[in-house]
């Protein structure tokens, strides 16, 4: 039986985070383990203010570095944001997101090394996986996920948040090489065997609805949510705001793989109903299929590409920073005149672009038509 505490926390005031976070590992019955260096790995995906709500909020940083560190010599703060890895990103991000400070505790360091190493990995779907220096360093991951919908997994919690551990580069290439959805879930899952991490602490005080994982409204929820499975913890995030195994890709393909058993996850602390917001705005799946095996291969095809959601640029509140062309795994996306353009005959449905765009200037449509069939 796998256990998952669920903790009110109302306030991102430290002294509640950490007293939330203490009582969520004794309801899980965890003990932390001693460790010579633990890996702290939150949601760092841009460049954005803690009130945004688009990175791990640095009260939980904080709290958790600080519940752990009686038992670890060294704790590194580290993730691969999207787009480039270099040292001067990191630095803006740590400033904007409020982690910058936390490098003044004793005994913890912000990461600032770009480096990355190959591992040689036993899975079906990659040979040779690379990761961030600081994890060949650690010989632990505490796991600090945020809360969020995502445009193509639906949902972003604690599997997805591991994929920070591939450097940026590596990570567009990745987003190239599993275009399909399920594969790109079978990818995660993979990384997931391979990070194990030791704890996953998620921030859903205040959460992301609509379009997440950066575009989305800011939605507070009050909670923590504490577990050593960080699959079963994604399960009862999404059982929260409304999302069954069927809406959620990640969560269907773990199912499928055995690795997701609902009926051995005991939920401890506060009970699902209890804290579900009334009302939580959602993404429907975007590779959902009206046409596939009803009618010929290049037909439905066609038709699927014509009905699947696509990234449609407003120009007029682009700010002509390159983010999208940088991050572009497909390359479909070029700069004319300071604004970008995107070729969706490229286009991979990666939604890479919106994701790490800062002035929210993309958006993900729906034909007309689709949006009919759904209603």
């Amino acid at each position: 039986m796998c256990k998952v505490a669920i903790v009110k926390c109302d306030t991102y005031e430290v002294q509640d985070v950490k007293e939330a976070v203490l009582k969520g590992i004794n309801l899980i019955g965890y003990e932390i383990p001693k460790k010579d260096c633990v890996l702290v790995k939150p949601n760092l995906l841009m460049k954005k203010s803690p009130e945004d709500a688009v990175t791990t909020h640095p009260a939980v940083v904080q709290a958790t570095v600080e519940v752990i560190k009686a038992k670890a010599s060294k704790i590194i703060i580290a993730d691969s944001p999207g787009g480039p890895y270099t040292k001067k990103r990191l630095e803006s991000i740590y400033q904007a997101a409020g982690i910058k400070e936390l490098e003044k505790l004793e005994n913890v360091f912000l990461n600032y090394d770009t480096s990355y190493k190959d591992l040689d990995v036993e899975s079906t779907t990659f040979k040779k996986l690379s990761l961030i220096s600081p994890y060949f360093e650690s010989q632990g991951i505490v796991n600090l996920p945020k809360l969020k919908t995502h445009q193509m997994a639906v949902y972003t919690g604690a599997v997805k948040n591991l994929f920070g551990l591939v450097p940026g580069g590596q990570k567009a290439e990745m987003h190239f090489r599993f275009q399909d959805v399920r594969r790109f879930m079978e990818m995660l899952l993979e990384i997931l065997t391979v990070a194990k991490p030791m704890l996953n602490i998620m921030d859903g005080i205040v959460a992301m609805e609509g379009e997440g994982p950066s575009a989305g409204k800011p939605k507070k929820l009050g909670i923590l949510l504490i577990s050593e499975d960080a699959i079963a913890l994604d399960y009862v995030a999404c059982k929260i705001i409304g999302l069954d195994i069927k809406d959620v890709p990640l969560l269907e393909v773990a199912k499928e793989k055995g690795l997701l058993n609902p009926d051995k996850i005991e939920v401890v602390g506060e009970r699902i109903e209890d804290v579900a917001p009334s009302s939580f705005e959602l993404i429907l799946r975007p590779e959902i299929s009206f046409v596939k095996g009803r009618l010929p291969h290049f037909l439905a095809s066609f038709l699927d590409g014509f009905l699947s959601p696509k990234p449609v640029f407003y120009r007029n509140i682009c700010i002509g920073c390159a983010e999208c062309f940088n991050a572009c795994p497909a390359q479909a996306i070029e700069m004319k005149s300071r604004k970008a353009y995107v070729d969706l005959k490229k286009c991979i449905r990666c939604y890479c672009c919106h994701e790490l765009c800062p002035a929210k200037a993309i958006k993900i449509k729906r034909s007309f038509l689709f949006e009919k069939i759904l209603k």
